[in-house]
């Protein structure tokens, strides 16, 4: 992605082959401008995080909400899947 040049066509793929849902919580999410971000907006997400040195390659990129993007922290993006679809549960 580098320039950011093919943001527009990366995204248009991704919400074809998502349907327009988020990655993690399925909720079908919004096209919206920086400056009105909502819950349900549409993000790009790093699956494997910046911070733990996944890159910008296309099968590390996926759309999420802003919810999720914002709220994942340093979960892995499976764990943080399953912990948003309420399949998570913490042993007693």
């Amino acid at each position: 992605m580098g320039n950011g040049s093919h943001r527009p066509e990366l995204r248009a793929i991704l919400r074809e082959k998502q349907g327009g849902r988020c990655c993690y919580c399925d909720v079908r999410m919004r096209i919206s401008f920086k400056s009105k971000m909502r819950p349900d907006s549409e993000t790009l997400e790093h699956l494997d995080r910046r911070a733990d040195r996944g890159g910008n390659e296309r099968g590390n990129i996926a759309l999420a909400c802003y919810r999720c993007n914002t709220g994942r922290g340093d979960a892995d993006w499976l764990t943080y899947k399953t912990i948003r679809r309420g399949e998570h549960y913490e042993r007693w």
